[in-house]
């Protein structure tokens, strides 16, 4: 059993704010460039307070299964839930910097920490085209090495114009994490990841709240 009191709790997740959100009278507008909205009512039978939301499933912290890829693979509420809590490498790629204003490609030379089992949350501080992205050869080598999940923050998966590594990855059964934040606050370089999908059938992802066990 995991001792709390010996762990650091970190909240991985991006804050979103709809663009209907109101608070203290005034509307929060969109930090979001994907459709979210919330629109509030008031249940009929014991008037308390709810909301419908209006979204998509690649938005804010997510988590993207091989149905995203294809729609005959599994969808993300169909894996398996050990694939999404377990013992996670933290690589800092700060030291892949652009060059010209290009990004740079991840290699297999960056990853010599990764163990078999683990899952790979990647971070860097670049953004758009300067973050480094997974080069098809990494994306293979990870597999290989029977990762359970791949998780991002200012990291590209793919080259331009690619989805070599989006295929290799969901195509494998390994789910890719997306829209991480705080990776760069740990201070280890292995944690205890848990972001756990919504169990809504047939949806190829899912909105998480991923968070890491730090040892103190």
């Amino acid at each position: 059993m995991i001792d709390l009191s010996k762990h650091r709790i970190v909240d991985l997740s991006k804050m979103l704010y709809p663009g209907s959100l109101k608070v203290n009278g005034e509307y929060l507008h969109g930090r979001e460039t994907r459709r979210l909205e919330i629109r509030q009512f008031t249940y009929a039978q014991d008037k308390m307070l709810m909301h419908w939301v209006e979204t998509e499933t690649h938005i804010g912290t997510h988590v993207e299964g091989p149905s995203h890829y294809k729609n005959t693979l599994e969808t993300i509420s169909e894996i398996p839930l050990e694939i999404f809590i377990a013992e996670a490498v933290v690589l800092n790629l700060t030291a892949l910097k652009p060059l010209g204003g290009k990004a740079q490609p991840i290699t297999a030379t960056h990853l010599r920490n990764v163990k078999r089992g683990d899952i790979v949350l990647m971070w860097s501080p670049y953004n758009g085209d300067e973050a480094p992205y997974i080069s098809p050869e990494a994306a293979q080598w990870l597999k290989e090495k029977g990762i359970k999940m791949i998780g991002v923050q200012g990291i590209q998966v793919e080259a331009s114009g690619s989805v070599v590594s989006h295929v290799t990855f969901l195509g494998n059964g390994i789910p890719i994490i997306e829209g991480l934040e705080n990776l760069n606050e740990l201070r280890r370089d292995r944690v205890f990841y848990i972001g756990f999908p919504m169990k809504i059938a047939g949806i190829d992802s899912s909105w998480i709240r991923a968070v890491a066990l730090e040892p103190l």
